[in-house]
């Protein structure tokens, strides 16, 4: 008989199908979903499935509490959970909300305590400071992820797809065209998006007959830890837009110093989180070192501004492309740097006349008479005004007049004036002479 079992349980992992943990004993996992969703859970969850399926756990426990994170961190937990082999419940004790809603729908099993929420994923995007809904092509790919979650599932895709899209049909009982889709845990019960409403963990192991199982709470390691908030998008953005700024100090301003090693600091915490989880390869820093390396031989070596320039420019682009894993993520981490950058520069602006590190670029000493500096009067050439002169070099446009007994540096109006033509004085701008040859009739 327990023969027949095993093969039984073998012939449903091969294809596809869940063993149910009430069939299975031993221990299950909990991993904690909370706070913000982004790339550093997500590499977490994905270990800590493998161990399951490795370490025969009866079933996985993901403990829900998130108002979201990032689109694409839900996309790689999503995929991970439709293809684990191991029982997977979602167990929201709080929020289930944006992108923590897409991890909760792709779980074999959804429990909610009483007062939970499940829903609102429209994505959104940065603009002018503020946040907006993203474009319609990101709202069809999130709510295609939506849709094959619940087919997946065995769950209404229609609620799925309105949880995302406003643009839905009316779905009777529940919500109007024009609203997005957020479900209580007695909503969701009624529609099939919550199997039960419990009180607590140990209900839910009553529940699928795990009441003698042990239950491990999966905790991140400290490097993990460290990668997570290494990888937060908030952080990650701070950390190289402050490391990028550092370097273009210290190479334009300062030499290569504290300045220097600050930046370089933040470009490894940056690129060494994304390393640790997985996030980016080692050809991602090639990537950004190549575009700094070219962007500083386009303003040291090479005059002007062209194609090293730009290949720079692309370079590092590309580099932040690769590390954020999409377009999409990174032009919004792009539009947080940018106002980041514009916030450095306002500091620099109003307090760096003040460190000396600007010194450079700021006149602070003064020149006084007693050093033998002589101040010009603005007006002394304003006598010189319709007096005519002879050009005492050739004017192309500024060259050199007599007038009267005394020779001075004057500027054509416009046309070329040859030596000993005659002239007259037609403007006079501060210590500027302005001279217009005089044509013969």
């Amino acid at each position: 008989m327990g023969f027949i079992l095993y093969v039984i349980s073998a012939l449903l992992i091969l294809t596809g199908i869940p063993v149910e943990a009430q069939n299975a004993s031993g221990s299950v996992l909990v991993i904690p979903v909370h706070n913000e969703i982004e790339t550093g859970l997500s590499f977490f969850i994905q270990r800590q499935l493998r161990r399951a399926e490795r370490e025969n756990f009866s079933a996985v426990v993901l403990e829900i509490n998130s108002n979201g994170g990032l689109v694409t961190a839900a996309q790689e937990i999503k995929d991970a959970l439709l293809r684990s082999k191991v029982t997977t419940i979602a167990y929201i004790k709080g929020r289930a909300l944006s992108a923590a809603a897409l991890i909760a729908i792709s779980c074999h099993r959804i429990y909610m305590e009483a007062g939970s929420e499940l829903g609102a994923a429209t994505p959104i995007m940065l603009a002018g400071g503020g946040v907006q809904a993203a474009e319609e092509k990101y709202v069809s790919a999130f709510k295609a992820e939506f849709r094959a979650s619940a087919e997946a599932r065995k769950r209404p895709v229609a609620i799925a797809e309105a949880m995302v899209d406003k643009n839905h049909d009316s779905i009777e009982g529940l919500s109007k065209r024009g609203e997005i889709v957020t479900l209580t845990s007695e909503v969701a019960l009624k529609h099939g998006y919550c199997d039960q409403i419990v009180a607590s963990l140990s209900s839910i192991m009553r529940i699928m007959s795990l009441e003698s199982a042990t239950i491990e709470k999966a905790e991140p390691t400290s490097g993990e830890w460290i990668a997570r908030w290494l990888t937060n998008p908030n952080i990650s953005v701070l950390l190289f837009t402050v490391g990028f700024w550092c370097l273009i100090i210290e190479f334009f301003i300062a030499g290569f110093g504290v300045i220097g090693w600050l930046g370089l600091t933040c470009l490894a915490l940056f690129f060494g989180g994304h390393l640790f989880a997985y996030l980016a390869g080692l050809e991602t820093i090639i990537l950004f070192t190549v575009g700094m390396l070219l962007l500083l031989l386009e303003a040291f070596v090479v005059p002007g501004f062209g194609l090293t320039g730009i290949s720079g420019i692309l370079c590092v682009c590309f580099s932040i492309i690769m590390v954020f894993g999409g377009v999409y993520t990174a032009m919004t981490a792009i539009a947080q740097m940018l106002i980041y950058s514009a916030f450095i520069m306002l500091i620099i602006y109003r307090w760096g006349p003040k460190f000396k590190l600007f010194d450079k670029f700021v006149l602070k000493e003064q020149m006084s008479t007693e050093q033998g500096c002589v101040a010009i009067e603005p007006n002394q050439y304003d006598h010189l005004l319709n007096l005519e002169g002879i050009t005492a070099s050739t004017c192309r446009p500024a060259g050199i007049a007599k007038i009267g007994d005394e020779r001075y540096d004057v500027c054509s109006d416009g046309d070329f004036i040859e030596k000993g033509s005659r002239i007259v004085v037609r403007k006079v701008e501060g210590n500027k002479i302005v001279v217009r040859q005089i044509k013969a009739d």
